[in-house]
Formats: C-alpha cells, structure tokens, sequence
C-alpha cells in the first residue's frame, strides 16, 4: 500500500477535520474545525502534514507559527497539535514521519523551538521535552470583601483588543498576536466547548485607565473543581482583585499559576496555598539551536561574561561552546538543557544562561 506524505493545500482541511473530529470527538461530538478556527483555517493549510492514502487522511500533524518574546528577545516558535492517527494506519511510523516533515519545514521558516500539546511517549521518541515548572495556588474569596481601587469589566474584544495588545507587552516572555487573532480568542468561546466550562475575560481599570487583563477558564470540567487563571498582564494586585469579585465561586477556588520569573505576582499571592508543583503541560523540542542562540544573544550578554555558542554539527546533533569548554549534544538533551528547571547532567558553566524563562502556552490551542 502507497501512501502519499505531504504538505496540505486548503482544499485538504475537510479531509484533516473530518479524521480531527472521528479521532477526538467520537464521544462527545461536536466538530475540532468550530473549537479551534485559526489552526483549521484554510489559510493555515500550509502549516498541516498530513498522510494520505488514495485522498483519503489516515494520519495529520496540525501547527501555527508564532512570533515570541523570550525575557525581551524576539524569535520565533511552533504550537503543535491535533495529532492524530486512524486507528486502522497507526504503528506504522506516519505521525512520527509527519513530524519530521512539520520540524523541516518549520525550521525553514526560521522556527527555532516546536511546542507539542500532550505528553506522548510518540513525542518523546521525537525529542520533545518539558518545558518548565509550574507551581498552582490556590486563591480562596476574600471574606472581608474589603474596598479596593479597582473597578473589573467584561473585555470587549473589538475596542479592548489593542489595549489587551499593549498591556501584553509587560511581560518579558510572550507570544505575538495579531489584532484580528486576539479579537478572535477573545470573542470566541472555545473553552466552553472544549472543557465544559466559560471563558471569562476581565479588564482590571484604576483611576480610569486600564492596568491589567485576565483570561479565566471558569468552572471547567463539566462545572466541577477549582477554576483556572489562564492569561494575564499588568498589574497583578488588579489581576488578583478582579478574580476574588468573580461571581458564582467555584468549588474548589480559582487555580493561579505561577512560573520561574513570575515574581511579582507570586508576591501578591503570599498566603495562599500551593496545591502542586508540576511541568507545563506542554512539550518543547529545539529544532535550530544555533538560530535560538543568536536571537538570545543579548539576553546572555546580560547574565554572563563570557559568549554563549551552538552551532548545528549535523542532523539533531549540537556544539554548545562557552569560552574553552565545549559540549556536544543531540536535539532532545540540548532541548532539556535551554528548559529544563532539573537537570542534574547539565554543566554548571550554563547554569547562568539557562533555563530559559518558561513560555506560557496554554490557550494557543483556544484559537
């Protein structure tokens, strides 16, 4: 049997949703194309792998390609998701196949980093790797509902959105959105299809001006358990205030996650309990070192004496070099080295440029 891996054109989406919707919404129905409308737009074809088999798709590869910030640095990364495989085709390889051919064509588009949604042993095999920590609180209603200098409102996501844009711009790690994207996320309700729960997206304003945004998954998992704060900038007083005014509380709080350079709000948070410690829910993989480490040289520049290097010896295989010393590693373990908070075989020499901070991908898959 002759099966056809390629790149899709956008007269292949109805073919990508159909194998999407007969792989994750066998049970509980509903249609992946309407919960995620940027990855399964037409236009975003070119960023779909798919296998074939005579026209009909046995096995897919879904990606968006962003822009990023990495503490002040720009470059770019990958979303990778809506991996699936027909039940008849799987153990051949294909979903494995497929994602070498989205890290060629992606690294070609100047993509340094793939972040994989899932913690497959498929993606593991691939060289994919945690990203990061990080730690859940867990904030309860305030009681005392004491006065505040605040005043929350609903976003608006057609007037709001530029201004959600620039508060953005206070974090030192992020991703690019374009205005008519963030209107979409904002306007959509995804979450609620997805997890069972309501998005709710809240413009914190003091003194008549806008000081901070909030993204909150609300009651999700069917309306049970703890709520979670899923995106923020600004202010984090304001961020914390608006989510203790959220009406109907949930059982079990609101969840508010707390990443390595998340000082500020992790102060604002003195108090509260600390549910858990775990690994962001996404894979990362490193797919052109030496790329990432131009685009960061001048964050090192500012941690380190001495220049950092990579340089690409062959397929999946690096040189780190910092001054006399040198390394040579493949993809996946340079891949811990850049992320990873626990690394025990991880020269000391790097421990000033790395991890890097932790890119927050949660709802990227929302829109």
């Amino acid at each position: 049997m002759s099966l056809e891996l390629r790149v899709a054109r956008p007269d292949d989406m109805e073919e990508i949703g159909r194998l999407s919707d007969q792989v994750f919404r066998a049970k509980r129905g509903g249609h992946m194309a309407d919960e995620f409308p940027y990855l399964y737009d037409p236009a975003n074809a070119h960023h779909w792998y798919v296998a074939f088999d005579q026209g009909r798709a046995v096995s897919i590869v879904g990606a968006m390609n962003w822009p990023v910030v990495i503490a002040g640095a720009a470059t770019r990364a990958a979303s990778v998701g809506s991996v699936a495989t027909d039940p008849a085709y799987r153990g051949r390889g294909l979903a494995s196949q497929l994602l070498q051919l989205a890290q060629k064509q992606l690294a070609d588009e100047d993509v340094r980093v793939m972040l994989i949604s899932g913690d497959l042993s498929l993606y593991t095999r691939f060289g994919a790797r945690a990203i990061g920590w990080v730690d859940w609180y867990r904030l309860n209603p305030d009681s005392k509902k004491a006065p505040t200098p605040y005043h929350v409102r609903p976003i608006d996501p057609l007037d709001d959105a530029p201004v959600v844009a620039r508060l953005n711009q206070t974090r030192g790690t992020r991703f690019g959105r374009s205005l008519p994207q963030l209107r979409a996320m904002l306007a959509s309700q995804p979450m609620t299809q997805v997890e069972q729960g309501t998005k709710v997206a809240l413009m914190v304003m003091a003194e008549g001006q806008a000081v901070s945004y909030l993204i909150l998954n609300h009651r999700p998992f069917q309306g049970r358990g703890a709520s979670r704060l899923s995106e923020w900038a600004g202010d984090p007083k304001g961020v914390l205030s608006a989510l203790r005014s959220v009406q109907n509380w949930p059982e079990g709080g609101i969840e508010v996650p707390v990443l390595r350079d998340d000082w500020s709000l992790l102060a604002e948070l003195r108090g509260s309990e600390r549910v858990r410690s775990e690994p962001v829910s996404w894979l990362a993989k490193v797919i052109d070192g030496q790329g990432l480490s131009q685009d960061l040289q001048t964050v090192w520049a500012e941690v380190a004496d001495r220049p950092l290097a990579i340089l690409r010896l062959g397929e999946e295989q690096y040189k780190v070099r910092v001054g006399s010393e040198q390394w040579s590693v493949d993809a996946a373990e340079l891949t811990e080295w850049v992320f990873g908070t626990k690394v025990p075989h991880r020269p000391a020499s790097l421990e000033c440029f790395w991890p890097i901070p932790s890119l927050w991908p949660e709802g990227l898959n929302y829109i």
